[in-house]
């Protein structure tokens, strides 16, 4: 019988047998270098009597890597972030497992000594085990070439399939290894199903992978891994039912933090709390292990600063305004994440405590900007908005400053109330292009190869530069485009003196009540204060006044409000209810148009006149259901001349009667299945929502100036309104923007301007429109 390592003839397989004993002794016990020896002989020795269809060539361990690779480790991602995408990562497939090669599980059975040819799946095994060892050693792209020879000669061995297609799948091509997986279906084993699953998830197919990972659990019901993926498939697809069940299921670590995100994601608000604070003894502070290695300790002070970060979006979502103070502050001092940071910066800020939270929110300014339109300004030496403040401000008050957008049109509009504060030399702005008329009105507007100035300062690093400090300093200014739109129509009108009484009392210096130990409770009461005394007070003033407008105000808003004694006409009331797809939350900031039309019915029933107004820049069959109200094709020519009026809407009946509070807060609930629409002979006279072209900002600003009312959701209307200076009710999802207040109110005067009416049930309605047809009803018509 012929010795380990000694060549053998084609009729002598027990000397085979015994070679690839040795194989896997060497590689059960870790030593590739000798695997990859012993392979190399057999493979030799195979290929001089023609068995072998290729050599390792290269393969002698002089030749494979210096040092063992290690295998690459399953876990479990941690949620990422609310400021960040989805919250829910896969881990890595199943590992490539030492032990497939072990002798006892998988090594083939003795040839007949009779035969004249040695089993095709033994010389399979070689490659095999010689392709792991060299990934084991860190040669990859080897490791992989070996193992497509192994399949090659045994396209059905399972472990060879598995570790191949993971490799694959690692490497970035995943529909390689979902295609060598499919060949093997159906089968028994778990894993083949996961790791089919994990190739399925990078592909984008969603319900394929959930259907792998049903299969693994279906083969292997205790499988933590595979329920734990297909919970955070679930989540990413909003099936949390069914997510919350798989977490419960998994009951690991991971599990239970990913449940507790999930429980915020659908505003269970209690449950989401205790589970975090039962959670937080698994994050506490330790030193580093002896044996610990620096990445391992590393990756645990992360996951203890994203769990602080979750935790504290939990808390203010709760309208725990002090335990999330002091979680994000833990989060950021453990890792200096700006994600961490600009949260807190938002907390700050909705409790009116403006001069640290616009500090933090700087923080913001280490984000990528590579991709933003105006990226080459933030990259100039020139931007100067990283400076302390009153440096900034006697740097550029003799010197020519550019003040460039950097968000949504909707941040523009609002920063925008801080241009005229800065004292500089000259100004100059530069905005999105279809805002650029509406701002030329009031500044001097550049295109975007304007090089002419000294520095520059986005729009949302005013208040920082200003050093806004106080409620009164961010409010002032708020309507700095009223009058505007007259102005243009007078042509010697100075637009710099628009609105100059305003300007020269800018309070620059106001006292900080912004110290390290700012008084949470303090701002909070002042901004009920604001609420009380300004609950109905806008659109009251708008409608009631007796005296002459202002000079600056718009025409219509001059024509329109004559005194008690004039006769009674309808009010115009603008609305934009469906927020862009592409922002954030746009889907939980929308509402259904048909929600809203039941709301001005209400109002319709009591006798009260009224003209409803688009201001969607979308055609109307884009974003809603048109049979709902009768839409009619409008000019602005036709806005400003009245020539509609006798067509005001006035008691007359379009839906069933819903007269209690609570019946219609339940017919609202976005939870419930949406109606049928009603054919328009079975609705009655419907209500005539008139529609405009809106080229740009300046066309929108044209009809929003014409309104008595912008009822609008949380969007780029209601600041538009607030900067025309005409009354607006804003429709706010819960969790609302910190430029409106402190979370966890549902009725109070916003801090950027307008009236907001929030949810008090997350992703419901009812309790909004309730609000907002009381708001309505109690106004007075006669004007």
């Amino acid at each position: 019988m012929n010795q380990a390592g000694e060549g053998f003839t084609q009729g002598a397989p027990d000397s085979l047998d015994l070679l690839l004993d040795s194989l896997y002794f060497s590689f059960n016990s870790q030593d590739y270098r000798r695997c990859i020896e012993i392979a190399t002989r057999i493979l030799a020795n195979l290929a001089s009597v023609g068995l072998a269809s290729a050599s390792l060539a290269g393969a002698s361990s002089g030749e494979a890597a210096d040092s063992a690779g290690a295998a690459p480790e399953s876990s479990a991602q941690n949620p990422a972030s609310d400021a960040t995408s989805s919250p829910h990562q896969n881990p890595e497939s199943k590992n490539l497992k030492k032990d497939s090669a072990k002798a006892d599980s998988t090594k083939p059975s003795p040839a007949n000594p009779d035969s004249t040819k040695i089993d095709p799946a033994k010389i399979a095994r070689v490659w095999f085990v010689c392709a792991m060892s060299l990934y084991y050693l860190g040669d990859t792209a080897r490791a992989i070439e070996y193992l497509s020879y192994a399949r090659d000669l045994a396209p059905r061995d399972e472990p060879i399939a598995l570790n191949l297609a993971e490799l694959l799948r690692l490497q970035g091509e995943p529909a390689l290894a979902v295609q060598i997986l499919s060949a093997l279906l159906p089968s028994k084993n778990p894993d083949l199903y996961y790791n089919l699953a994990c190739a399925l998830n990078l592909l984008g197919e969603k319900a394929h992978a959930k259907s792998a990972y049903q299969e693994v659990l279906k083969l292997s019901p205790n499988d933590k891994d595979a329920a734990y993926n297909l919970a955070n498939l679930c989540a990413q697809e909003g099936d949390t039912k069914q997510a919350i069940a798989l977490y419960k299921r998994c009951d690991t670590l991971q599990a239970r933090f990913n449940l507790a995100h999930t429980y915020t994601l659908i505003d269970d608000m209690p449950r989401a709390l205790a589970l975090y604070k039962s959670l937080e003894s698994s994050f506490l502070p330790r030193p580093r292990a002896p044996q610990e290695s620096e990445e391992a300790y590393n990756a645990y002070q992360d996951s203890r600063a994203e769990f602080y970060f979750n935790y504290a979006n939990a808390a203010r979502y709760a309208g725990h305004t002090r335990e999330a103070e002091r979680l994000y502050q833990t989060s950021y001092a453990i890792t200096h994440n700006s994600a961490y940071v600009i949260n807190y910066a938002y907390l700050l800020l909705s409790v009116g405590v403006f001069e640290r939270g616009f500090s933090y929110y700087q923080e913001r300014l280490h984000l990528p900007k590579a991709a933003m339109d105006n990226s080459r300004f933030f990259d100039s030496p020139r931007h100067i908005a990283l400076e302390n403040p009153a440096d900034i401000r006697e740097r550029i008050k003799d010197a020519r400053v550019l003040v460039f957008y950097e968000q949504g049109f909707g941040d523009s509009l609002m920063f925008g109330r801080f241009i005229d504060m800065l004292q500089c030399a000259r100004k100059f702005v530069f905005v999105q292009e279809s805002l650029k008329s509406l701002f030329a009105l009031r500044y001097e507007v550049v295109d975007r190869g304007f090089d002419d100035f000294d520095y520059c300062l986005s729009l949302p690093s005013l208040p920082y530069v200003l050093g806004i400090s106080m409620l009164a300093d961010f409010a002032h200014n708020a309507s700095y485009l009223q009058g505007v739109l007259r102005a243009r129509e007078s042509k010697g009108a100075d637009l710099a003196n628009v609105d100059s009484a305003n300007l020269n009392s800018a309070n620059l210096d106001s006292a900080n009540v912004d110290s390290a130990n700012a008084d949470f409770r303090h701002c909070e009461e002042r901004s009920d204060e604001a609420i009380h005394k300004q609950a109905k007070g806008e659109v009251s003033l708008a409608i009631h006044r007796d005296t002459p407008e202002p000079t600056h105000q718009s025409p219509s808003h001059t024509s329109h409000t004559p005194s008690a004694q004039a006769p009674k006409r309808a009010l115009k009331i603008g609305i934009f209810f469906h927020s862009n797809p592409n922002f954030a939350y746009a889907t939980y900031k929308s509402i259904k148009l048909s929600m809203l039309i039941k709301c001005f019915e209400q109002w319709r029933k009591q006798g009260l006149a009224f003209t409803l107004h688009c201001l969607q820049p979308e055609p109307l069959e884009s974003i809603s259901d048109k049979h709902c109200v009768k839409e009619r094709a409008t000019t602005i020519a036709e806005l400003q001349s009245d020539a509609f009026g006798d067509e005001a809407d006035s008691g007359q009946k379009i839906f069933g009667d819903i007269d209690s509070g609570a019946d219609f807060a339940k017919a609202c609930k976005t939870s419930a299945k949406p109606a049928k629409t009603a054919k328009p002979d079975k609705l009655g006279k419907r209500l005539t929502l008139h529609t405009y072209k809106l080229r740009d900002f300046l066309d929108a600003a044209s009809v929003v100036a014409e309104m008595d009312l912008v009822v609008s959701v949380d969007s780029v209307a209601a600041h538009l309104a607030i900067a025309l200076g005409v009354p607006s009710a804003v429709l706010a999802y819960k969790r609302y923007d910190w430029r409106w207040g402190e979370l966890a109110h549902t009725r109070f005067r916003g801090f950027c301007g307008g009236e907001v009416f929030a949810q008090s049930v997350y992703g419901e309605w009812g309790s909004v429109l309730n609000d907002l047809r009381a708001y309505l009803l109690s106004l007075d018509s006669s004007t």
